[in-house]
């Protein structure tokens, strides 16, 4: 047998047997069992990206898409199974000379990780972040929808400037009051209406700052707040320190957490 030259074993015209040296029946084993390994590895992959909730694109360093999961799918406009085997910057051309393009090549060059917060390139008005992660093989995107959370951030933003706009406004003080209707926080405006801190404030109920006359009518607007029936303003006034009754415009609003209705807030101004 000339080197590795297999002989085949026929019966009847049909080859059935094959007869070679081992170094080649060897070579040919671990040939199979590594690609056997390497698509096996691929394919649990691809199950296990399937399982999370954010986009996941596995690239090689060819830039060929070797898996994708659903979420990426949808997130990218394909049809599911569609992305894999394409070249990633031919089946997503808008990724062309964008911040993506560019950490992903760097990745392939440099095996260093790469992660930003960006507009999506693929909804208007939506935003990701972007994390790109080199291994031994392959590198993994990952798309993760931040779109809640910015707009979160940016919100928060709004209510900071809103509250240093009240702060310096003279006359208008707010508070926030629990679900039983107790001060939780009392902003300064508020105190110097009623010439008291802070601290003097926090744990008492709202309802003992109205003059009594008046009582009913703010625990039954605060009532319809805190039950979900929407914002209210009453006329009414506040008890100062020295017991004068200070006239104001009450405005009450439901204050609304994760987990649903966390009291309200209270905004008076001068009459």
């Amino acid at each position: 047998m000339q080197d590795d030259q297999a002989i085949f074993v026929t019966h009847h015209g049909r080859a059935t047997h094959v007869l070679t040296t081992v170094r080649h029946y060897t070579a040919l084993k671990e040939a199979n069992g590594a690609d056997r390994a390497e698509t096996i590895a691929t394919t649990s992959l691809h199950e296990l990206a399937n399982c999370l909730s954010i986009g996941v694109l596995l690239i090689d360093y060819d830039l060929r898409i070797v898996a994708a999961n659903r979420v990426a799918h949808v997130q990218l406009d394909w049809h599911d199974g569609d992305l894999i085997g394409r070249k990633v910057f031919d089946a997503l051309p808008v990724l062309r000379r964008s911040l993506i393009e560019t950490y992903v090549l760097r990745a392939v060059a440099s095996k260093e990780p790469y992660s930003a917060e960006i507009p999506s390139l693929f909804r208007e008005g939506t935003w990701v972040r972007a994390e790109i992660h080199p291994f031994a093989q392959y590198v993994t995107v990952l798309f993760h929808d931040i779109t809640d959370d910015m707009k979160i951030h940016r919100l928060a933003d709004a209510r900071k400037s809103l509250r240093e706009a009240i702060a310096v406004h003279d006359g208008i003080g707010y508070v926030c009051l629990n679900t039983r209707g107790h001060i939780d926080q009392a902003e300064p405006t508020f105190c110097d209406i009623i010439h008291l801190p802070e601290e003097r404030l926090r744990h008492v109920a709202m309802a003992d700052l109205i003059p009594v006359g008046q009582r009913v009518a703010f625990r039954e607007a605060l009532d319809r707040v805190l039950t979900g029936e929407g914002a209210r303003t009453i006329d009414s006034a506040i008890l100062s320190n020295e017991g004068r009754a200070v006239p104001v415009r009450i405005t009450i609003a439901e204050l609304r957490g994760t987990y649903g209705n966390e009291g309200a807030i209270v905004l008076l101004t001068r009459q």
